[in-house]
């Protein structure tokens, strides 16, 4: 019965536009004191592989950003980014914003934003 019951919640569809639930559901835990979350849209499928689409406004402290850099092995990209076609209407990282990526194969499309001036970032990961 254990089983079946952890199969059953294990599929469930996740979708929540709740900014705590967002910032936890993608970072693992809650927003600390240095973030403050401004929106957030999450979506996870219901697939065992952990299949998710993240899109977060937020501001931060410049110590949080930069360690945040450093754990993801994130650097400065000046390649061409499409916005995807489903992102919500709020997710429009200014033309200050600095884009940040990664050298990773396996990157499917995921940018990370931040403007230098107003301090707001603007995140979309995508793994599916």
């Amino acid at each position: 019965m254990i089983i079946v019951l952890l199969l059953l919640t294990s599929c469930s569809e996740i979708n929540t536009t709740n900014t705590n639930e967002v910032f936890r559901y993608w970072d693992g835990k809650n927003p600390p004191s240095d973030i403050q979350v401004l929106r957030g849209q999450y979506w996870q499928s219901g697939h065992w592989t952990t299949e998710y689409i993240v899109y977060l406004k937020f501001k931060s402290t410049e110590e949080w950003w930069n360690k945040f850099l450093k754990e993801k092995n994130l650097f400065a990209d000046k390649n061409n980014w499409t916005l995807p076609g489903d992102a919500p209407g709020w997710f429009r990282p200014s033309n200050h914003s600095v884009r940040f990526g990664t050298i990773d194969d396996f990157d499917q499309g995921s940018g990370y934003f931040r403007d230098p001036i107003t301090k707001v970032c603007y995140i979309y990961e995508i793994q599916l």
